[in-house]
């Protein structure tokens, strides 16, 4: 009772629920949720990046996934999804459960367990609102994630085109904002274009961009670059070279290769907007990192709703460890604002994130020499979470030598 009354008082009072048009089946449930006191707002996908509420409810089998994908990648909403419990499987309904949506829910639903979830999702809502006062930074202590934070600093003093690539979830968007926040115009927002969802595409018949134009005062942040045609392609590769310091930014996966493979994109233009590149590594290659991140986003969401820090249990850390996080680090992010609102002891548990600890055999060692390895780990975590980029700080709050700490950072494998 003590978890669910701190629940009730991070929810609030007020209860503002947006639905996603169509809903389908689902309409009738909608008159049992205005009941208990919600209040409810319709939306169409195209007017979810200007919506004031911050909890959506929508039907999967109402939505086209790949659409509502690219839609939900522009929103902060925190996201409740009904499904048919014979739905199939889809590696995009995989990547909406594991990096956008706070819980996936059967049809036929029940009611109190629907509403206890959209309560939590308040509540994982006012996570995702929190913000930290101290700046944002590309954090980790791998060689990857330290070489990254160098050349962000290069690459942040340099105009001109800058293609960021990665797979998703990786930290792409991060890192255009930050090398945004490095240029002269860094007190201006950002301009995020998606190209995909421009009707009448980037330039006009006659060769004009007024996105483009908006590049003389910030940043341009541009997105599905692969879907321009070939019109377009054209104006962008003339335009480029007409403005050589254009602040154009350009996010992609792996698509922009395979579309230059299959003759959909130009080769002239990949080499001008791949001079200067930047790769945002997959969390599976620098897994040292993985657990200072997880204590990261528990400190700084845990201050949000007022609890204090939350240590990890032994089973979630062997579970974290064990995971393969397709979703990279936004997965990791989901997972835990969700385990910070569905915790309830003073450990976050395996559960509590979603996964499955690693099943013991009864050939494992459990030894004293364990346990100390066991609190070696969780105590350089710990220090590595508060002290990310000083490095003497953290040796000196353990107690320890600088020499002797990174001794230990290699022996766990944290760097």
């Amino acid at each position: 009772r003590q978890g669910w009354s701190m629940l009730e008082a991070v929810s609030g009072t007020s209860r503002q629920l947006l639905v996603l048009e169509p809903i389908g089946a689902c309409e009738a449930l909608l008159p049992l949720l205005q009941d208990a006191g919600w209040s409810l707002r319709r939306c169409t996908a195209e007017t979810l990046v200007t919506a004031t509420s911050h909890v959506l409810l929508l039907d999967l089998h109402e939505q086209p996934l790949p659409s509502l994908l690219a839609h939900l990648r522009r929103t902060g909403l925190c996201c409740v999804a009904l499904t048919a419990s014979q739905a199939a499987a889809s590696s995009e309904l995989d990547e909406l459960a594991r990096e956008w949506l706070f819980a996936v829910l059967s049809l036929p639903v029940d009611v109190p367990g629907l509403l206890e979830t959209l309560q939590q999702a308040q509540a994982g809502a006012r996570l995702l609102r929190s913000k930290s006062k101290k700046p944002r930074q590309f954090l980790g202590n791998s060689g990857q994630a330290r070489s990254l934070r160098k050349q962000l600093d290069e690459q942040g003093r340099r105009d001109g085109p800058l293609l960021i690539r990665g797979p998703r979830g990786s930290g792409k968007h991060l890192l255009a904002q930050l090398l945004h926040e490095r240029t002269a115009s860094a007190q201006r927002r950002i301009l995020q274009v998606d190209v995909t969802q421009l009707p009448g595409g980037l330039f006009d018949q006659a060769g004009h961009s007024a996105t483009l134009a908006a590049a003389a005062s910030t940043t341009i942040l541009l997105e599905g670059i692969t879907t321009l045609s070939s019109a377009d392609q054209q104006h962008l590769l003339h335009h480029l070279q007409g403005h050589p310091g254009l602040r154009l930014l350009v996010i992609s996966g792996d698509e922009l290769e395979v579309a230059l493979q299959t003759k959909h994109f130009r080769e002239d233009l990949y080499r001008l907007l791949s001079a200067r590149q930047l790769h945002t590594p997959a969390l599976s290659e620098h897994p040292g990192d993985l657990l200072m991140l997880a204590e990261h986003f528990a400190r700084r969401h845990g201050v949000a709703i007022g609890r204090h820090h939350r240590r990890f249990s032994e089973e979630a850390i062997e579970a974290m460890m064990a995971h393969a996080w397709p979703g990279n680090v936004r997965e990791l992010r989901n997972r835990l604002l969700r385990a910070l609102v569905l915790s309830q002891g003073r450990q976050i548990l395996a559960s509590d994130l979603g996964l499955e600890a690693p099943q013991a055999t009864d050939d494992d060692p459990v030894t004293l020499e364990d346990y100390i390895l066991r609190a070696e780990r969780q105590a350089l975590n710990d220090v590595l979470g508060r002290y990310t980029h000083n490095m003497s700080q953290a040796a000196r709050t353990l107690g320890v030598s600088r020499p002797t700490f990174y001794r230990l950072l290699h022996k766990h494998r944290l760097r």
